[in-house]
Formats: structure tokens, sequence, C-alpha cells
């Protein structure tokens, strides 16, 4: 379970204030949720010394946040992530690909979530079940978690079958890290060849996307 930081209004509001009180110089980062934030909660994260916050969303599809369980609004992170960023915070959020049912749409939906609130820092994985969750439940069955030396392996190796190739979720997540620096290196105006580069590698990615894909339909 991550650390809420912003749980408790009342709590941050004591924080923020003996920190004032007392002086202090301290730079932190926290995680939270986009429900947990708003302009006060902001505003006090940066009186107390916060230079970067972690909004989870783990997707940009609300389809796949919901079957999650996430209980939170793609929107409403996308508007906190912008509000922390307006208060001089840097904000960074987390994406998981390759969770049961994704489709190619989802994906495309989670690019233009990144796009559109487009945080300074962003970590991006490929969804594994952990024994004793929900998912590692739903999806045992079709998995090698029963095949796994577990002296030698992680809950990080359990792969399951999923909608596409494992393949092709690894061209996935290099296309929107690709595409991602492409998008911000572009929009900052910074060294043209690197974005050049960062486009390039983003096309072949894609083509891997589609080439996997396909196999994944003749399966």
């Amino acid at each position: 379970v991550d650390d809420v930081f912003t749980v408790s209004h009342k709590w941050l509001e004591e924080f923020a204030f003996l920190i004032e009180q007392q002086q202090i110089k301290v730079n932190y980062e926290c995680i939270t949720r986009a429900d947990r934030l708003n302009e006060e909660v902001i505003q006090l994260l940066k009186q107390s010394g916060c230079f970067r916050v972690w909004i989870g969303a783990e997707s940009g599809s609300q389809k796949i946040i919901d079957l999650m369980d996430r209980r939170v609004d793609v929107k409403v992170v996308q508007q906190m992530i912008n509000a922390a960023q307006k208060a001089g915070i840097e904000a960074g959020t987390f994406i998981m690909l390759g969770y049961p049912t994704e489709t190619e749409k989802d994906i495309k939906a989670t690019l233009k979530y990144l796009k559109k609130s487009n945080p300074e820092w962003f970590t991006i994985t490929i969804t594994y079940p952990i024994r004793g969750t929900e998912l590692f439940e739903e999806v045992e069955a079709v998995s090698n978690a029963n095949e796994i030396d577990w002296a030698e392996n992680t809950d990080r190796d359990i792969d399951f079958k999923r909608t596409y190739t494992k393949k092709y979720y690894n061209y996935a997540v290099q296309w929107i890290v690709q595409e991602m620096a492409f998008f911000q290196r572009k929009n900052k105006r910074l060294n043209f060849f690197s974005a050049v580069k960062a486009k390039a590698r983003s096309l072949k990615a894609r083509i891997g996307m589609v080439l996997e894909k396909r196999k994944s339909a003749l399966a």
C-alpha cells in the first residue's frame, strides 16, 4: 500500500504550520491521490517544502482505471497535475500497461492523458500480479505462477495471458516513453536532433507494436 501524504488535510495543515513556525527548511517529495488534493492542499504542500508530488493514475483509460478499482477520475488526475505545476511543484505520475482486457485503444488513451497532463516525470511498467491481491487471484489460472522458482525469482517474473504478447507491451512501453520525449522536447524547443531521434525510436516501437498485434490476432 502506498503512503498517501495528503490523506488527512488537518494533519497536513498542522505539519505546514509547524514547519513554518519552527523555520525549518526541508525539501521533500510525496505520493498522493488526486481525490485528496485541491488548490488549498497544494498550497500547503508548497508552503511546507514539497518540490515534487506523485499522483497515481496507472492508466489514461477510465475503463482500465475502473477495472483496477482505483476510484479516481482520470480528468481529475490531469487537473491536479496541472494545478500542482501552476503552484510551482513538479508533478509525476505512474503508468502500468498490460492490465487484463487492456486494448490498443486504452494504450492510446494513456498516451493522450500523458500529453494533456504533461507531467515532468512519469514511471511506466508492465502490470504484474502480486500474491495476495485480487489481480493475482484473477489471473493465476492463466499465469506461470506455479512454474516459478521463488528462490530465484520475484512477483515481477509472473506473466499471464494478456490481450497481446509480452513483446507487444515491451514495444508499447518504448512507444510511450519515446513519444513523450519527442512531445516534450518539441514543446520546449530543445535540441532538434534529440527530438528527431526520439520520434524515430517512437516510430520503430510503433511498428513493433503493429507486427506483434498481428501475431496476437493469428494466435
